[in-house]
C-alpha cells in the first residue's frame, strides 16, 4: 500500500470507511507484506481519530495444526456457528503468491532458453565468419609451425574476452530487466521480492561461457582440417 501510494514515515493516509466519511491517519511505520493490504493501529490512535471507541468484530485465531486439511474442518465449524459471518484463510493469501511466481517462472524459462539459443547461435555466426575471413591468416601460422591450440587461441582470444565484456554488461542490463519485471507483473494486491542472488548471475554467466567453449571446440575442428596449401593459393 505504501509503494503504491509513494507514502513514507510520516506522511498522512486517506482512508475512506463504508459511510462515505474520509479520515486521514499519520503512518508510524511501514510493514513489509507480500500479499494483500492491512492498517494496524492501536485503540487509543483509533478513538482519536475516528472519534469513538473500537469494537472488535473478528478474531484472529492461531492454529498449532496448519495442515489444508485441518484448517478446512475448522473454517467449516467456524461457518456453521451463528455469532460467524465468515471466515478468511491466510494461506489463502499465499496460494496467491504461489500462483504468481508459478507464472514468472514459466516466464523466466522462456526469457532463459530465448537468450541461450540466441547467445550460441550468435557466438557461433560471428566466429564462423571470424575464421572464414581469415583463414589465409590462420593457414601462414599453421605454416610457421604454430600449434593447433595456439592457432585456435590466435582467433579464439578475442572471443573469450568480448564474451567475458558481455557477460559483465549483462549483469546490469539482468539486474534493470529483474526489477522492471518484479515491479510490473505482480498485481496490485501483491508483491516480489526485488532479490537477486549470486547464483542468478553465476548461473548466466558461467552458461554463456559454455557456450562459448562449445562454439571453441567447433571453430577448432574446423581450423584443423583446414587446407593451408588451398587457402594461401587462394586469391580471395
Amino acid at each position: 500500500m505504501a509503494q503504491l501510494s509513494n507514502l513514507k514515515v510520516g506522511d498522512y493516509l486517506s482512508i475512506k470507511r463504508s459511510n462515505g466519511q474520509q479520515y486521514k491517519v499519520k503512518i508510524a511505520g511501514i510493514t513489509e507484506m507480500y500479499a494483500g493490504h492491512s492498517l494496524y493501529m492501536n485503540a487509543s490512535y483509533y478513538n482519536k481519530v475516528f472519534h469513538h471507541a473500537v469494537q472488535y468484530n473478528a478474531q484472529m485465531l492461531r492454529l498449532k495444526n496448519r495442515s489444508a486439511k485441518n484448517i478446512n474442518q475448522v473454517s467449516r465449524r467456524l461457518a456453521r456457528q451463528k455469532a460467524s459471518l465468515t471466515t478468511v484463510q491466510s494461506d489463502d493469501a499465499k496460494t496467491t503468491i504461489n500462483n504468481i511466481l508459478s507464472g514468472l517462472n514459466h516466464l523466466a524459462l522462456i526469457i532463459i532458453g530465448a537468450a541461450s539459443m540466441l547467445a550460441f547461435v550468435v557466438l557461433f555466426t560471428l566466429t564462423n565468419i571470424n575464421v572464414s575471413e581469415r583463414i589465409r591468416e590462420l593457414s601462414t601460422i599453421k605454416v610457421l609451425g604454430f600449434y593447433p591450440m595456439e592457432v585456435v587461441m590466435y582467433v579464439y582470444r578475442e572471443t573469450f574476452i568480448l564474451s567475458l565484456a558481455g557477460v559483465l554488461l549483462g549483469f546490469v542490463a539482468g539486474a534493470w530487466l529483474h526489477y522492471y519485471i518484479m515491479q510490473t507483473l505482480p498485481p496490485d494486491t501483491a508483491m516480489a521480492s526485488l532479490t537477486l542472488l549470486w547464483t542468478n548471475l553465476g548461473t548466466s554467466g558461467l552458461m554463456t561461457l559454455l557456450f562459448s567453449i562449445v562454439v571453441m571446440a567447433f571453430m577448432a575442428r574446423k581450423i584443423n582440417r583446414v587446407d593451408m596449401l588451398g587457402a594461401l593459393k587462394s586469391t580471395n
